[in-house]
C-alpha cells in the first residue's frame, strides 16, 4: 500500500486562525500595543504583526513564548483547539 504525504493546511486551517485571533483579542484586552508584546519577546514589531495577520506562522517554541508574554498557558490553549473532521477513508 502506498503511502500518502500529508501537510498541514497551515494558515488555511480554520483552527489555526482561531487561535491566533484568540491571541490578538488577549493582546487588545490586556491593551498590550504589539511593539509593547514585540519588547517582551525580544523581538521586532513586524514579527507580531506579520503573525496576526497571518504572513507569519509561529514555530512551537515561538508560540509558547507568545502565549506565555500574554501571561496564558499553551497547554490550556492546546487543549481548546478541536480535534480536526475525519475524513471519510480514515474509519
Amino acid at each position: 500500500m502506498p503511502v500518502r504525504r500529508t501537510t498541514s493546511p497551515g494558515f488555511n486551517d480554520d483552527r489555526y486562525r482561531a487561535v491566533i485571533v484568540t491571541l490578538l483579542e488577549r493582546r487588545k484586552q490586556l491593551g498590550i500595543s504589539q511593539q509593547s508584546l514585540a519588547e517582551r519577546l525580544g523581538l521586532h514589531k513586524q514579527f507580531v504583526s506579520r503573525v496576526e495577520l497571518g504572513e507569519r506562522r509561529l514555530d512551537f517554541v515561538e508560540f509558547a513564548d507568545f502565549v506565555r508574554a500574554l501571561g496564558l498557558e499553551p497547554d490550556v490553549l492546546i487543549a481548546s483547539v478541536p480535534l480536526p473532521p475525519r475524513r471519510a477513508d480514515e474509519g
